[in-house]
């Protein structure tokens, strides 16, 4: 396979959801992933635009 289409073969879902687990792990608040835009070059590199949301901020503090 061609070092270009090895990360074409990435499935987003899977990423978005280990992303979000590792903020989540890290920070503490559940925090979701959405990955907006992938832009792949040609020498095995991707630019990935995500997008990190949380709702936990919004909820009362548990004492």
């Amino acid at each position: 396979m061609e070092l270009e289409n090895k990360l074409k073969e990435v499935d987003t879902r899977t990423l978005e959801q280990a992303i979000a687990k590792v903020i989540t792990d890290a920070t503490g608040w559940d925090y979701a992933c959405t990955i907006k835009n992938i832009h792949y070059e040609n020498t095995g590199m991707a630019e990935v635009q995500l997008t990190l949301e949380t709702t936990d901020w919004l909820m009362p503090k548990q004492d």
